[in-house]
């Protein structure tokens, strides 16, 4: 995952001045079987995972709708496999309650009710690569596209932080085992498998506006 690690550390100087969201995540991976039918007993007993984003925010300068283009690295394992996940996602997030807001501003700065100014609507398409490790291989996908969505709720702390609880869901569309040898539970080989990935979050935001004396 040499390019996507690069793309995070170009991401970290490029945003160490600007407007910059930090995000922790808890992840519940579950595997979606394709090609051959899912076994009646699951392989794969995922552990909670978690999650490191680091994302830079704008916005449009008349609609309600905030921008915020990340990248993230996760981690979780299943038994002796460990499997790690390294991506970008371009989130968009819609207010539907303040749509018409035109405060170039954090929540704390503006006015009215907190739910109806801080809930937004998250659209996350996005793109992530894997590595999953077992004791004898190690595979690495070539790269694949993901798309998702969620809900979550901005909490103004002060004009310069603002927190915000996110739920939601990432959908891979590119294998995570590829064609590492993986046997059933009876110790055959699974062929034709294309095992991808669901992954359900619970997370929190922390936005940092550096530009906060300009309001």
């Amino acid at each position: 995952m040499p390019q996507l690690l690069t793309l995070l550390l170009f991401f970290i100087s490029a945003t160490s001045f600007a407007q910059v969201a930090v995000k922790a995540s808890a992840n519940f991976p579950q595997t979606r079987w394709s090609g051959v039918e899912a076994p009646a007993e699951e392989l794969f007993d995922w552990e909670t995972g978690s999650e490191f984003a680091l994302g830079y925010w704008f916005r449009l300068k008349n609609k309600r709708i905030e921008f915020l283009p990340s990248v993230y690295y996760a981690g979780t394992s299943s038994g002796d496999l460990d499997l790690r996940e390294l991506g970008a996602a371009f989130n968009v997030n819609i207010y539907p309650f303040d749509f018409g807001g035109d405060c170039d501003c954090p929540t704390f700065g503006k006015q009215g009710p907190k739910l109806e100014k801080g809930f937004f609507i998250q659209l996350t398409p996005g793109y992530a690569r894997y590595q999953l490790d077992s004791p004898i291989a190690t595979f690495e996908s070539s790269g694949g596209f993901t798309f998702g969505g969620g809900v979550g709720l901005d909490i103004g702390v002060t004009n310069f932080l603002t927190i915000s609880p996110i739920a939601s869901v990432r959908v891979g569309t590119e294998t995570f085992a590829g064609d590492l040898a993986l046997t059933d539970v009876n110790g055959l080989p699974i062929a034709n498998a294309s095992l991808k990935l669901t992954t359900l979050q619970v997370g929190l935001r922390a936005l940092f506006r550096f530009d906060h004396k300009r309001y």
